[in-house]
């Protein structure tokens, strides 16, 4: 079986019903997405306008710190998405409520955790990252008003890819939607109304997380009552030593690829705080580029699952190479975007001078920052979709510890560019042993059983 051949692509973008199969789910999740960094966009602006740069630093580290927490917890929406669109392929309606419901369970059993772990973990974070005393107060500050959302920003990832692997991404747009734009809402009433400052921005996080709660989980008791289910509804215990498995893996690559994140932010809070809000600024813009790619990754996702639920080879192949065409695509836009206009987007973060001069030498850094990253996302998708979250995990481990940890170490006279080199080098390095795993999975027959059924079940 051979998914990259010029025989195999040319047949495959020629499927009508598979671009518009990946444009109903990517533009949806594209836009909402895209809304996603724009908070942290305005959180940055909102206190890059403030006086001193500490604000800004401090919600940025504040942010990671909490986006830390959700992305190390992402299996919730990943490994959902993929058994979700194997049960929906395979129409298997109690297996769409079980995963549901185990994923649930699992995310608020984190969260309480957390909650109760809090005191120690702040310590912890703060013994690691040495800023400056304005720096770590604001960061405390933030930090305990924004982790009482938690159990809401988790049990939202559950709903947002139970959505996906469901084949909808009309509800997680209006989620997201409605999440962010009260968000960014908030912000401006608590800052610039009320005079408030780094805990402002957490309350309108929290708050708005809430609101976004309570109209998923309105609209998953409506779209179950459209798949109902003869027997007896059942938990399946049993089910949970696989999600566990699963999460396990991916918990191990997100550890792994927070590493990453928060070396950046920690170099950067050893070279100044000028330096910190310079790193943070970039990762702004990687979050803005990650959230718009991932709406394709989100699409190869749904319809790999639903795909491999069916046991069809022709659906898989045409998924991924209709969903990498697009990827890529999208990523090339970003890049011309970003070329034409750095030096207003930057200008539209923060009024600090020191700060826009600063970061002119890093420009080239987010204007090719889509086109290296574009592969790791799109693959990324395929592995979620067929639930191949090990092979995620090894090509992460691979990029980090073969690329970034050594790369880091060799380049640390470079300072800050150094840096950021070796994040280039881990993003190149992750995506080409992603085709690799890729290509041996298929090899070993891991994502269709072709012997079990015919080889295009239509």
């Amino acid at each position: 079986m051979k998914l990259w051949t010029i025989a195999t692509l040319k047949t495959d973008l020629q499927r009508t019903d598979q671009h518009s199969a990946i444009w109903r789910i990517a533009l949806p999740m594209l836009l909402s997405n895209m809304t996603v960094p724009l908070v942290g966009l305005v959180d940055s602006a909102v206190m890059g306008h403030l006086p001193e740069p500490y604000y800004l630093a401090a919600v940025g580290l504040g942010a990671a710190l909490f986006t830390f927490i959700v992305w190390t917890m992402g299996f919730l929406r990943m490994i959902t998405t993929g058994l979700v669109a194997q049960a929906y392929g395979a129409e298997d309606h109690v297996a769409i409520r079980q995963w549901l419901c185990l994923s649930s369970l699992l995310g608020l059993s984190v969260a309480f955790l957390t909650l109760l772990l809090n005191p120690w973990l702040i310590d912890l974070i703060l013994w690691w990252i040495e800023g400056s005393p304005e720096v770590e107060s604001s960061v405390l500050a933030y930090w305990n008003t924004r982790i009482w959302g938690l159990p809401f920003s988790l049990l939202n990832a559950v709903m947002i890819g139970w959505f996906l692997g469901m084949q909808t991404a009309r509800i997680p747009f209006w989620m997201l939607l409605i999440i962010n734009i009260l968000n960014v809402v908030l912000d401006l009433y608590f800052v610039l109304g009320l005079g408030m400052t780094v805990e402002g921005v957490a309350l309108a996080s929290v708050i708005a997380e809430a609101v976004g709660f309570a109209f998923g989980a309105y609209h998953v008791v409506r779209l179950l009552s459209q798949y109902p289910i003869a027997e007896k509804f059942k938990l399946a215990w049993h089910k949970l030593k696989r999600l566990l498995s699963l999460n396990g893996d991916l918990l191990i690559r997100t550890l792994a690829l927070e590493l990453v994140f928060f070396t950046i932010h920690a170099r950067g809070a050893e070279l100044g705080d000028e330096v910190m809000a310079i790193n943070a600024i970039l990762l702004n813009f990687l979050l803005l580029i990650a959230n718009g790619l991932d709406g394709f990754a989100n699409a190869v996702e749904a319809l790999v699952g639903k795909a491999i639920g069916r046991n069809s080879w022709r659906d898989f192949r045409s998924s991924i190479n209709v969903g990498g065409l697009w990827s890529l695509i999208v990523s090339v836009i970003f890049a011309l975007v970003f070329w034409l206009f750095i030096e207003q987007f930057i200008g539209l973060i923060t009024t600090i001078d020191s700060v826009i001069a600063a970061s002119e030498p890093y420009h080239l850094y987010i204007i090719f920052m889509a086109l290296v990253s574009v592969w790791s996302f799109w693959l990324d998708g395929v592995f979620i979709g067929a639930s191949q979250i090990g092979a995620m995990r090894n090509s992460m481990l691979i990029a980090v510890l073969v690329g970034f940890v050594p790369l880091n170490f060799v380049t640390k006279s470079l300072g800050n560019h150094g840096l950021w080199l070796a994040f280039y080098a881990f993003m190149l390095l992750r995506a080409l042993s992603s085709v690799l795993f890729l290509k041996l999975g298929i090899k070993a027959g891991a994502y269709i059983a072709l012997d079990k059924v015919p080889l295009t079940k239509e």
